[in-house]
């Protein structure tokens, strides 16, 4: 049985708009977790000194949840983390992390769990969403239980690579945490009405493979109109992407990241106008011309 391993896990948006905690794409933007056994009596290090005591946290109770879901014996080991995806913009950058660890020991203990359980498991910490799509790459929906709220199972769409996702990522993080306090306990009746419109759209759109039905079809009034104070200045980046070829726009997870989809042809163009309205508001940021990541987390040779 082999004592180290690398994992590949791409980053992901997440909500698409009104898809919260529902709708996931994967990105081809990569974070790399490497893990290796270490003897003693179940110590584990970080192999680079200063590493982060949420990514300690991270690390930890994923590995304490592996442990005692398989039941196996708990070991030691050490972690590297590095890669593409930056923290706290709704990039999915935790559920990269909790994902390479949980799937990096899996592989290391002999493959107890199939993929179905891993994502589970990852989804008691994270939103599923964007747990889905890092696992498994292209578009997906996820199901969750009603009454639970816990993760239940996911369908998954490839997307052409003639589909762009740009990306403008301002400088400033946001929690997740911080994200989620300022939503409301009720949302208006027709809110909710128009939102569930939107995101059948958006699904339509990427079901059929028809993804012209995605111009102009994010209409959210579940979480976006909430976070905008945290994350200024996303209505007018989506609203400049979409006036130089984008079909829509969100923001990505809870922020501080906007994503519009468009034609791989108006990428640049698309990129530009967004990262323009951030830019004349004096807000740093880096854009990013990404597609959409069918090979989802993958285990990489030795």
């Amino acid at each position: 049985m082999s004592h180290s391993v690398t994992v590949q896990i791409p980053g992901a948006t997440s909500n698409c708009g009104p898809g919260f905690d529902t709708l996931g794409i994967a990105l081809t933007l990569h974070n790399f977790v490497e893990l290796q056994l270490t003897p003693g009596c179940g110590d584990i290090v970080p192999a680079q000194h200063g590493a982060s005591e949420l990514t300690a946290s991270m690390v930890q109770d994923i590995a304490s949840a592996f442990f005692s879901h398989t039941g196996l014996l708990t070991v030691g080991f050490r972690y590297d983390i590095w890669g593409e995806v930056p923290p706290a913009r709704g990039l999915s950058s935790s559920a990269t992390v909790r994902a390479g660890v949980l799937s990096g020991l899996n592989h290391l203990r002999g493959t107890p769990l199939s993929q179905e359980e891993m994502i589970r498991i990852v989804s008691r910490f994270e939103a599923p969403d964007g747990v889905a799509a890092c696992f498994k790459g292209g578009f997906c929906l996820s199901r969750i239980d009603p009454e639970s709220g816990a993760y239940v199972n996911s369908v998954r769409y490839e997307v052409p690579h003639g589909l762009a996702m740009v990306v403008v990522s301002p400088d400033a993080e946001v929690q997740t945490r911080v994200q989620r306090e300022v939503l409301p306990d009720s949302i208006p009746f027709f809110d909710v009405v128009k939102s569930i419109n939107s995101l059948a759209w958006i699904v339509s759109a990427f079901a059929s493979g028809d993804y012209s039905r995605l111009q102009a079809a994010v209409t959210d009034y579940i979480h976006e109109p909430y976070r905008e104070s945290l994350c200024p200045f996303t209505r007018e980046a989506i609203r400049a992407g979409m006036e130089h070829g984008a079909y829509c726009g969100w923001l990505s997870g809870s922020g501080s990241s906007v994503l519009c989809v468009g034609p791989q042809a108006e990428a640049i163009e698309i990129g530009k106008a967004m990262l323009k309205v951030f830019e004349v508001n004096g807000t740093p940021a880096r854009l990013l011309k990404l597609r959409t990541a069918n090979t989802g987390l993958r285990i990489l040779p030795a």
